[in-house]
């Protein structure tokens, strides 16, 4: 028997119309949002559909029910005869990954073969944002280039793991300093993470800055300012929800940044309004602080910033985190 687990609804509808066979389990979890501590996967599981429901991303009964099942369905891998994990590049995927191999790397794996399929680009499209942009007929060619994840691809990812639900990130920026080959996409990942922290220059991330920009260019459309933003990035990896939030979050009191008007839902915010407050415009600037005008309450993975201080901050010059 054969079970396939890949980034979420999307892929896994694509692997089941691909005829592959067996089971296919998608990974539902937005992993760079949210409170990612060092826990067991059930217990972190309850974290993460609590966090979840409070975004309204769904119903907390139906996400523990969700989660619990997922779980289950890991504690039971030894009843396969071969697991293969699907995933891409992204900061999404990658971290998705991390977990899967963390917690395959902490098991007992004899009697299951376990392989990878992870990918940057394929050749049958021009513009490779992940596997949905796959059609049926690719997933039989791509299942027949997975490979049997070695040992040492376990020990990496589980030391990223480690990094990312660390309480202090520099753990991840010591990672970064290292050289391995190991797992070619998650370097390039985990810098796109600590590039959300809070910079030096104005207490935002890159995502927050680079729309704030968007909009003080005329932009007034949600719509064409997620475009915008999936556009800026070589590997994009946040999903419509998670942007819109973002842009709700900066048009929040005390000290909004942005207006936002019309929206019918927080998941939602096509045919509303944009438009830049006289803060958001100054925060832009960098004349005022974001940070020290708003405060912070924000996860990185297992780093929780809180108040008007940011303990730790992305100094975009140097490209490192700095603080302590």
């Amino acid at each position: 028997m054969l079970l396939h687990i890949t980034n979420g609804d999307g892929a896994a509808a694509l692997l089941r119309a691909g005829g592959c066979g067996g089971r296919v389990l998608p990974w539902r979890d937005v992993l760079h949002e949210g409170p990612v501590p060092a826990l067991q996967l059930a217990a972190l599981s309850r974290v993460r559909a609590v966090f979840l429901a409070g975004r309204g991303w769904g119903a907390l009964p139906a996400l523990r029910a969700s989660f619990a099942a997922r779980d289950r369905t890991m504690a039971e891998f030894r009843a396969y005869e071969e697991i293969v994990l699907w995933f891409e590049h992204d900061l999404y995927d990658q971290l998705q990954l991390m977990q899967v191999l963390a917690h395959l790397a902490g098991s007992v794996r004899t009697g299951s073969r376990i392989s990878l399929i992870c990918i940057d680009r394929h050749d049958a499209v021009v513009q490779f944002r992940g596997l949905s942009d796959l059609k049926p007929e690719h997933v039989a060619p791509l299942f027949r280039t997975r490979r049997k994840v070695p040992e040492e691809t376990y020990r990496e990812a589980s030391k990223v793991w480690h990094a990312f639900t660390s309480p202090d990130p520099m753990a991840l920026q010591a990672y970064l300093g290292t050289e391995s080959n190991v797992l070619p996409f998650v370097h390039a990942a985990l810098l796109r993470h600590l590039q959300e922290f809070p910079s030096t220059y104005n207490g935002l991330g890159r995502s927050a800055h680079h729309a704030l920009g968007v909009v003080a260019s005329g932009c007034t459309d949600p719509v064409a300012l997620l475009r915008a933003h999936w556009a800026a990035e070589a590997a994009p990896f946040m999903g419509d929800w998670s942007f819109w939030y973002l842009i709700l979050e900066l048009a929040q009191p005390p000290a909004p940044l942005v207006t936002v008007t019309g929206a019918q839902s927080t998941t939602d915010l096509r045919g509303a309004t944009l438009g830049l407050t006289r803060e958001g415009g100054q925060v832009l600037a960098g004349t005022l602080d974001a940070i020290a005008l708003r405060g912070i309450d924000r996860w990185y993975g297992g780093v929780h910033l809180t108040g008007e201080r940011a303990r730790w901050r992305w100094d975009r010059r140097t490209g490192r985190l700095v603080g302590g």
